[in-house]
């Protein structure tokens, strides 16, 4: 017989030493392995290509591994690949949640996640299951080893696949004069 086992809460995650490479989910440590410079790559040739498109002073474009809050008992967040924020939403979360958290408890416009193909995140399923549950408005799904792009957007309480393309233009529902090439990113993928 197995003794169960105490599920993180928030107030516990602020006495865990930090770590990269975890998130918790349900209240469960899951240690990722990191990333490999592909995929990296691929994030950050997204993350500058949104950030010379998008008005600097109202969004953040972050792919720096920021916590993004899903619930706080027991403690859920997660590390999306890359996240566009409203710099609004996230002083407004700030202020609600205290400048010393270290969670992101903000809606992000936009939500990228690089599958690889050792699924380092666990269930896509999962996954895409937390980012409902906070209201993310769209969420990409970028698959460079297909290559695949599949994006989804938040409608009637659930994330909902929108469509799924190998190569074209794509543009985020809520982020007007935006816009993206596939080819563009699975080039910095296959970059040396």
């Amino acid at each position: 017989m197995s003794t169960p086992t105490k599920l993180i809460s928030y107030e516990d995650s602020l006495l865990m030493p930090e770590n990269k490479l975890e998130e918790i989910v349900h209240g469960e440590s899951r240690i990722m392995p990191s990333s490999t410079w592909e995929h990296v790559h691929l994030s950050e040739v997204l993350a500058e290509s949104l950030r010379e498109q998008l008005p600097a002073g109202l969004y953040y474009v972050t792919s720096s591994g920021a916590g993004l809050g899903i619930e706080r008992d027991p403690l859920t967040y997660r590390i999306p690949d890359l996240l566009v924020f409203r710099k609004e939403a996230v002083r407004q979360g700030r202020i609600r949640s205290g400048k010393r958290d270290p969670y992101i408890w903000a809606v992000p416009e936009l939500l990228v996640e690089c599958l690889s193909p050792s699924n380092r995140k666990g269930s896509i399923m999962e996954l895409l299951a937390d980012y409902e549950r906070i209201g993310v408005p769209e969420a990409w799904l970028l698959d460079p080893e297909q290559p695949r792009f599949t994006s989804y957007f938040y409608d009637s309480g659930a994330l909902r696949e929108h469509q799924q393309l190998s190569r074209g233009i794509v543009s985020p529902r809520f982020l007007p004069g935006v816009s993206v090439d596939l080819a563009d990113l699975w080039a910095a993928f296959e970059e040396e």
